[in-house]
């Protein structure tokens, strides 16, 4: 009998608590979103979300003192760095960030100056926050500047 008169009076206390309002309540109204209004204003989560890039060039060539010369774009602006296969491995990779959404990833392969058979092998991965890195760009060229251009957008 006490076990009942108790589980009662919980009963009663939480659906009180549960279901009590005031005036000052139901005069609050949210009106529910639409998915366009979701899309026109993104979460502040999503607005703060940090982005990094991450640049691969893989540059190959028979001889040995020509340059590869690659401008990029990071959260600094454009830098430019130059590799050869004299001086240093023919690959290169650096990751940059953060960025922003919508920051525009950018990088120009050339060999400035030389006629000869060469390759150029490049990628631009992106990732949120934590998450890992994703390919959004790629290309490769024989014999020609390589550029490559991605938009953050997701």
């Amino acid at each position: 009998m006490k076990k009942s008169l108790l589980c009662y009076a919980l009963v009663i206390l939480f659906s009180s608590v549960l279901f009590s309002c005031s005036k000052d309540d139901d005069d609050q109204v949210i009106p529910p979103t639409t998915n366009t209004e979701q899309q026109n204003n993104p979460s502040k989560e999503e607005e703060s979300a940090r982005y990094y890039v991450k640049y691969q060039v893989y540059f190959s060539t028979y001889h040995q003192k020509v340059d590869c010369v690659m401008k990029f774009a990071t959260e600094n602006g454009i830098q430019t760095i130059t590799i050869n296969q004299q001086t240093n491995n023919p690959s290169w990779e650096g990751t940059y960030g953060p960025v922003d959404k919508n920051f525009t990833t950018s990088i120009e392969c050339s060999v400035p100056n030389y006629d000869w058979r060469y390759s150029i092998h490049a990628k631009i991965n992106v990732c949120r926050e934590k998450e890992p890195f994703v390919i959004k760009a790629e290309n490769e060229s024989d014999k020609k500047p390589l550029s490559l251009q991605y938009k953050i957008d997701f």
